[in-house]
């Protein structure tokens, strides 16, 4: 019988392995990624290539059997906003189940991390260009007029994180 003990060293290793295997496969798709596999909740860094977002890049980690992923300043700060899950296991099992092919159905996940990472910097780029001129347009009092008489001005107070993924989708 194993003890409780037992049961959480081998989700963590099994985490750590996972997290190596992404950390591999992002650099081996031309990213820039650090790992930090030594404290209580091991992660990785993976570096946006756009120096324009207002975060550096995005902190992927294990919760429970899936990974997520969250908008992170810097490589060793907390990460803030959404996060958004990234079910590589339901991910090949989809594929799988399509076209009956374990190589083809790794390759295409693969391709759908290194695109998901892709699309979400590049909608985070357009969404924090929208908050900027939001905010400039506040700040010379362009508010937009709806036809009642009445002001219209865009919130610019919102989760990034959801506006970004919203754009994604």
């Amino acid at each position: 019988m194993h003890t409780f003990t037992e049961f959480v060293d081998k989700k963590s290793r099994e985490s750590k392995t996972h997290l190596k295997t992404i950390k591999r496969v992002l650099e081996e798709n031309g990213f820039t990624v650090d790992g930090f596999m030594d404290g209580e909740d091991p992660y990785v860094f993976l570096h946006s290539s756009d120096d324009q977002l207002s975060f550096d890049g995005v902190r992927i980690y294990k919760i429970g059997d899936i990974l997520a992923f969250r908008a992170q300043k810097e490589k060793d700060t907390h990460p803030y906003g959404k996060a958004y899950s990234l079910d590589i296991v339901e991910m090949f099992n989809d594929l799988i189940s399509e076209n009956g092919d374990e190589e083809k159905s790794g390759k295409q996940v693969i391709k759908a991390i290194v695109n998901e990472f892709k699309t979400f910097f590049e909608k985070s780029r357009e969404a924090e260009k929208q908050l900027k001129t939001a905010e400039i347009e506040q700040e010379r009092g362009d508010a937009s007029d709806d036809g009642s008489g009445k002001a219209v001005i865009q919130n610019t107070v919102l989760d990034f994180g959801n506006m970004a993924r919203s754009k994604m989708n």
